[in-house]
């Protein structure tokens, strides 16, 4: 009967449900930028956004104020609390084998990993705000762009590194059976990433545009 059917083979169970590798993942591994927030670097792209404010609210007068600015330190903490960390947060608990772009099984990870990540997420814009404040007061506003240049890098390297891994929407274990796997254009977590980008590059110019309205009056 087999015979009958040409030189072809009987697939097995696990190729049954392999998705085919399609042009969609190499087109989606280059624009690594439209990744959404990973586990891994959520703390650094945290202060980079902390860091991008502080230079925004030192804009207008840099030298003349004495103190840090109670309105728009609040402003960053909401900002943080309503956006920065919910983002991060939904990552962790949709797509924790991706978030952490496969290097680790999220299964196995403890607990206190991701109640860890997400408090270190909520402090990282609050914190990187902090420092580039000071760093500003203190020094020069090109100091502020020298720090957030170095974490960005770092944040880059690792993107570059997992570029292909970030590409494919599966589980840990899916991934490195390579089964199950389909690319990440065109999947519900595909378009999640999108909304959610949109959603954090739509607040943070909202926020920005709030703390320069805030550092003119003061």
């Amino acid at each position: 009967m087999i015979s009958t059917l040409g030189a072809g083979r009987v697939p097995t169970d696990l190729e049954k449900f392999r998705a085919p590798r399609t042009r969609g993942f190499s087109r989606l591994g280059r624009r690594a930028w439209l990744h959404g927030v990973l586990a891994p670097i959520a703390p650094l792209v945290g202060s980079i956004l902390g860091l991008f404010f502080a230079w925004v609210t030192r804009a207008p007068n840099a030298r003349s104020s004495v103190g840090i600015p109670s309105r728009s330190l609040l402003v960053v903490i909401l900002f943080s609390l309503l956006v920065f960390a919910p983002v991060c947060s939904y990552f962790l608990a949709f797509a924790p084998d991706w978030s952490y772009a496969y290097l680790v099984d999220s299964e196995h990870l403890p607990s206190t990993v991701d109640l860890g990540l997400v408090l270190l997420n909520v402090t990282a814009v609050p914190a990187g705000f902090l420092i580039g404040w000071h760093q500003a007061r203190a020094r020069s506003k090109n100091a502020v762009a020298r720090l957030g240049f170095v974490l960005a890098l770092g944040a880059l390297l690792f993107v570059a590194l997992t570029i292909r891994r970030l590409g494919v929407d599966a589980s840990y274990a899916q991934y490195h059976g390579d089964f199950g796997t389909r690319p990440l254009a065109g999947s519900p977590l595909g378009y999640a990433i999108l909304w959610m980008n949109f959603v954090l590059v739509g607040a943070t110019a909202w926020t920005a545009h709030c703390l320069r309205r805030i550092a003119l009056h003061e």
